[in-house]
């Protein structure tokens, strides 16, 4: 009896919405109200779980229910991977597009993040949250609040010491500002490697504080353009690119851990790069990226394999002491072969080749690797195993390529600054407003 009066009810609740919408459409209604008369309740979430989430803030607009939908899709369905997210700086226009790996598509952002900023000085601040663009001036550093770049830049005062190529990371609720100092405006006592937090971080206020230079294995290399950076809620990791020597900086206690050269996991790897990896109990892990030249009878020109670092230690975890090459055709696709590349050159002139020079940005779930020098080249995304047990065979569960984004490729003098971020529907709403993303098509 119960069961059927309720069948009763559903069946009237759904007669009046029809009935409604009809009539909103016969006066000239917005046509959602159709779609809003039979898509509700666990329907409409089932329905919103499978809308790309480039929609995903279109939908969000329709309605108050269509917005808890969308909300309670995400909370049951993550979608783990963070977007990559390319700012492209050129002497005439700025513009920035974002990859979304759940569709495959790259989208033009409409706001060009940040507008005040000459090119050079545009740099990025690597964040376990998200990475930001920002924009370092002698006044102060302006970081962007939302990972697209499209909302106004949370104000900062300049370092204390004078900075043209350092490594920026929100750790926390804390900025460092790592190296890259201009060593012709050093006053008396200060270093080329000096290490200043900023205790408010992206909120404002506060100061910086200046605290202990970086070990002396990465003094040689203290600058953006000679570390590969990754930030976690607890520290930052630096690596040099070259060497493999590497240390973590604890913003909280304001210390150093220990240094060890990554470089002892193979001798061949003539380029790292370093990215979040998965958490193991209480501790950091991280994913180390090798890039060496391959032999010459392989098909492809450089080899890049994936490793897992203890975070505490710096030591390779033992379950992926073999690590997880890059399949070859995608390595290939990252480095080509250069078409004037004489073919009967001897071996020598092939192992004294250029190095491979890799870029790596990600979280805890995944992320990119692409091609530093030339960044039209794509890039390839790679996501990590979830869980963390000890015994599980390799790191990386999967590797796909992305197309390089239709704006670098127009724009082939442009500086190109690639970063990585989870983008949800509010920074969806934020950095495309109401009139909804652009999907732009780029070439497999």
């Amino acid at each position: 009896m119960g069961g059927g009066v309720r069948a009763h009810e559903v069946k009237q609740h759904r007669r009046r919405r029809h009935q409604d919408a009809c009539a909103a459409d016969a006066d000239g209604g917005a046509s959602p109200s159709l779609a809003e008369a039979y898509l509700y309740g666990d329907v409409l979430e089932s329905v919103v779980a499978r809308v790309p989430a480039a929609d995903l803030a279109a939908a969000a607009r329709v309605s108050r229910e269509w917005l808890r939908a969308v909300r309670a899709a995400l909370r049951r369905r993550p979608r783990r991977l963070p977007w990559l997210v390319v700012h492209l700086q050129c002497r005439s226009r700025r513009s920035a597009a974002a990859y979304d790996p759940n569709s495959g598509a790259w989208l033009t952002v409409p706001h060009a993040p940040p507008p005040h900023a000459t090119p050079s000085h545009v740099r990025l601040v690597r964040g376990a949250r998200g990475d930001r663009v920002c924009a370092l001036s002698l006044s102060g550093l302006a970081v962007a609040r939302d990972p697209l770049g499209a909302a106004a830049c949370v104000d900062l005062a300049a370092p204390a010491v004078w900075r043209v190529d350092p490594v920026f990371a929100a750790v926390g609720d804390r900025v460092v500002a790592l190296g890259g100092a201009c060593r012709l405006a050093l006053g008396e006592g200060e270093d080329a490697a000096a290490v200043e937090v900023h205790e408010s971080g992206v909120g404002g206020g506060g100061g910086w504080t200046s605290c202990d230079p970086m070990p002396e294995p990465l003094r040689d290399s203290a600058a953006a353009t000679w570390l590969s950076a990754a930030a976690t809620e607890r520290r930052v990791y630096l690596v040099d690119k070259a060497t493999g020597w590497a240390s973590w900086f604890d913003p909280a206690s304001r210390r150093w851990g220990p240094t060890r050269r990554l470089g002892m996991t193979d001798v061949a790897v003539s380029n790292w790069g370093v990215a979040p990896g998965r958490a193991y109990m209480d501790n950091e892990r991280l994913v180390l990226f090798g890039a060496k030249r391959a032999d010459k009878q392989e098909s492809c020109s450089v080899v890049v394999t994936a490793w897992e670092v203890d975070g505490d230690t710096l030591e390779p975890v033992p379950s992926s002491s073999r690590g997880d090459a890059m399949p070859s055709e995608l390595a290939e696709r990252l480095f080509p072969r250069d078409d004037d590349e004489d073919e009967e050159e001897d071996e020598d002139d092939w192992e004294d080749g250029t190095s491979p020079s890799i870029g790596v940005c990600g979280n805890a779930a995944g992320g990119y690797v692409y091609n530093a020098a030339e960044p039209s080249n794509g890039a390839v995304l790679y996501e990590l195993r979830e869980g963390s047990n000890e015994a599980t065979a390799g790191t990386v569960a999967r590797w796909e390529w992305v197309p390089c984004a239709p704006a670098v490729r127009a724009q082939p003098m442009g500086r190109a600054i690639l970063g990585c971020s989870p983008v949800g529907v509010d920074e969806l709403a934020l950095g495309f407003g109401s009139a909804g993303p652009t999907a732009c098509a780029a070439a497999h």
